[in-house]
This record gives structure tokens, C-alpha cells and sequence, in this order.
């Protein structure tokens, strides 16, 4: 029982029925006062009534800190069970991880829906029911929470016996290079990092270094959109081949080559089927055809470079052919026929005509001149042009030729 219980108790033992000539009669009996202005009436009410009122404001204090208290205390028993709760659920479930760093008991969706179900128990304190209710739902999402990361950390794929692998096939731009991956469960993509802004997918992807230089290539393994594994790889070092040119001089079909660039090369000529090693070389083409040159170097980081050119050999037979002759000059120019030093030919003949087309001589040896007679036996043949055709063969089957005119001059 309270204070204004009592109070009220005490006033009720007093009270009598209620007569209003009581009341007048003792107002009659009350002395009077010289006399009270209605201001002063009016200022003693108004105390009455502030009085009453700040009266009322404590006793409400009081009756609401004690309220206070007794909230706070329940507040403070439901928050204590519910950091029980969860520790003993993280303890229960840390003690059944091993090795593993990477799985958290609570993930960010419960948290969320934790702190929703703490905040209903503060709304709810004063009911003893809905806070059991609720600590039981605490309870289900601790245990979604680890039967989930249990779940993640069974998905998660085995990396342990992967093998990552660089096989360089070309060391030399343009490069050749195989990115292997060995063991990679199904589920996982496989990203290379060549280190030259291009990436290379697949558990097998070949690339290409353009430039010369020192790379430093990466892989990483992806599941679910997430990385879960990343490598260093070796070193690759891609050097450049080196930048040759082939020079070469004629002097009658005597070639001489050789190798432009400064450089410690390997060097290699390939020219009619004939391989020679040092970077000057000459050579005599015996045959009329086209010819390919082809030089191979290789430079000291093992870089090949190939270059080729193509020539065009056409064996002259040479000799001089007289455009005229005088037959009876005494042996000064009496005879027509090829001049020179090397007519040394595997096949010859020479056909001289008149303007009617009419053979006038043959012959089949260069030291068998025309002397100006029919076939050289018959009859003198009359001055002016005739029409002759020389065709040669030599020992290395290079045929050719030649054609012209002659005056047969008489004195």
C-alpha cells in the first residue's frame, strides 16, 4: 500500500454526511476579515492549484523511475542471455573447425536479421513469453549461419594438388608460349595474367610476347565469381632476333655475298643447293635459271633470322659477229664468222641466207667461216646483205641465239 492509500484511508474515517446548513452555519460562526481583495482570492488559488500540480510531478517521477529500474534490469537479463546464446553457439561451432580462417559463424545477412530480432526483445521486454519466442529465433539463426558456412566450406574446391606450368616453345618475338594448368576441379575458371595487358583463359592457353623483354606472369583460379587462389609464375625472358641484309656484287656471273650486321652471328648460306658458313662468300652461277639466296643467322640469345633473295642468272655466250666482210682482202676480214677466246661450245651452227631466204652457208664448227662462195665450193655469191643465225650449247646445257645481218663486200 502506497502513500496515497493510506492518506486516502485516514480521510474516509472522518468523513459524515454532507449538509448544506451545516456549511452555512459555519460560515456565520468563521470571524470575518477587514477584507480580502479579489486579486489576493484569486493569487491564493492559483498557489493551491500550483502546489497540487507539482505534487502530482513527483509522485509521477518517482512511480516512473521505479519503472525505470525495473525495465532496465529485464533489459539487461535479455541482453546477457541472448550474448550467452550466441557465444555458446560460435564456441560449439568454432570447436568443430579446423584449419580454415576463411569461414566466419555469423554472416552479414543474419547479423542483420539478429539485430532485428534483439531489437523486437527490447519492444517486448515486459512479456516473458515473446522473449523466449524470440531467443529461440536467435538460437534457429545461429544455426542457418553455421549450417551455411558448413555447406561453403564443403563446395569449397580441393586447390591442394593443382600445378600450374609455362612451356616456352619460342623464346624469340614473335614468342611462343603454353600456359598449362594441371588438376582443376570442373567448377573453377582458370585466368592467365601474361604480364603484357592481355589475359588468356582456360585450363591449356597458348600466347604470343610481341616485344622483347622481362614478363612477369600471374594465374589465378576463380569459383563463383570469386578468386580463391593466385600464382606466381617464372620469369620469361623474350629476346629479338637480329635485322640482316644480303649484299651482293656481278662480274660475270661471279656472285659475291655478304651478311650486313655488326653482330657475333651463326650464319648459314643456302644458294643451289649448297651450304656455306662464313659471312663473305662468292659464287659462279654455270646455269641460266632463277636462284634463290637464302641466309640464316643466328644471334647470341639463340634468335633465328631468315632472309632470302631472288637473282636471275642468264649465261651469255660471248663472241663478236663482223657486220661485213670483204672476201678478196687477202686474209684481213675475208672470212665472216664468230670471234672470241672460249668458243669452246658443245653444240654449234651457223645458217647464212640471202634476202630470198635461200641458204647460201652452213656450219657446225666456229673455226668454219663463210668465204663469200656458195656453201664455200660454188660459185662467188653477189654483193650486198645477207641474213645469219648462230645457235650455241655449252657443256652446262645453256643454249643461245643470235641473229644479225652481213655485207658482203667486193672490190
Amino acid at each position: 500500500m502506497n502513500d496515497m492509500e493510506n492518506i486516502k484511508k485516514i480521510l474516509s474515517d472522518h468523513e459524515v454526511p454532507y449538509d448544506h446548513n451545516d456549511w452555512i452555519k459555519l460560515e456565520k460562526d468563521l470571524p470575518k476579515s477587514p477584507g480580502m481583495s479579489s486579486v489576493t482570492k484569486y493569487l491564493l488559488v492559483a498557489s493551491a492549484i500550483l502546489l497540487t500540480i507539482t505534487g502530482i510531478y513527483f509522485i509521477s517521477q518517482q512511480i516512473n523511475s521505479n519503472r525505470s529500474d525495473k525495465d532496465l534490469t529485464q533489459k539487461n537479463d535479455i541482453e546477457n542471455d541472448t550474448e550467452n546464446i550466441i557465444n555458446e553457439k560460435n564456441d560449439n561451432f568454432g570447436n568443430n573447425l579446423t584449419n580454415n580462417s576463411d569461414i566466419v559463424t555469423i554472416n552479414n545477412n543474419n547479423k542483420e536479421s539478429l539485430i532485428s530480432i534483439i531489437d523486437t526483445i527490447k519492444i517486448n521486454k515486459e512479456n516473458t513469453e515473446k522473449t523466449n519466442s524470440d531467443i529461440d529465433q536467435i538460437n534457429e539463426v545461429i544455426n542457418n549461419s553455421n549450417n551455411e558456412n558448413t555447406a561453403d566450406q564443403t563446395l569449397t574446391p580441393d586447390l591442394s594438388k593443382s600445378a600450374f606450368k609455362v612451356v616456352i616453345l619460342d623464346n624469340c618475338t614473335p614468342s611462343k608460349i603454353i600456359f598449362n594448368a594441371e588438376n582443376i576441379p570442373e567448377n573453377c575458371e582458370v585466368i592467365w595474367n601474361t604480364d603484357d595487358n592481355y589475359r588468356v583463359y582456360g585450363s591449356s592457353a597458348q600466347h604470343s610476347y610481341l616485344d622483347e623483354g622481362k614478363y612477369y606472369p600471374t594465374v589465378s583460379v576463380v569459383f563463383n565469381n570469386f578468386v580463391i587462389k593466385t600464382v606466381n609464375l617464372d620469369e620469361i625472358i623474350i629476346n629479338r632476333p637480329s635485322v640482316i641484309k644480303i649484299n651482293f656484287e656481278n662480274s660475270e656471273n661471279l656472285y659475291y655475298f655478304t651478311c650486313i650486321n655488326k653482330e657475333e652471328l651463326s650464319i648459314l648460306w643456302t644458294i643451289d643447293n649448297q651450304k656455306f658458313n662464313e659471312k663473305e662468300i662468292s659464287y659462279n652461277f654455270n646455269i641460266s635459271g632463277e636462284y634463290s639466296i637464302m641466309l640464316t643467322a643466328v644471334n647470341e640469345f639463340g634468335c633465328k633470322t631468315e632472309v632470302a633473295e631472288k637473282l636471275n642468272i642468264v649465261i651469255e655466250h660471248i663472241y663478236y659477229v663482223p657486220n661485213a666482210f670483204i672476201p678478196t682482202s687477202n686474209g684481213i676480214n675475208s672470212e665472216f664468222g664468230p670471234i672470241g677466246e672460249n668458243l669452246d661450245f658443245a653444240s654449234y651452227k651457223m645458217v647464212i641466207v640471202d634476202g630470198n631466204g635461200n641458204s647460201v652457208f652452213e656450219s657446225t664448227s666456229p673455226e668454219f667461216m663463210w668465204n663469200g662462195k656458195i656453201n664455200n665450193i660454188g660459185a662467188e655469191a653477189k654483193p650486198g646483205f645477207y641474213l645469219w643465225e648462230i645457235l650455241t650449247m655449252d657443256k652446262y646445257g645453256n643454249v643461245q641465239t643470235k641473229k644479225g645481218r652481213v655485207n658482203l663486200i667486193r672490190n
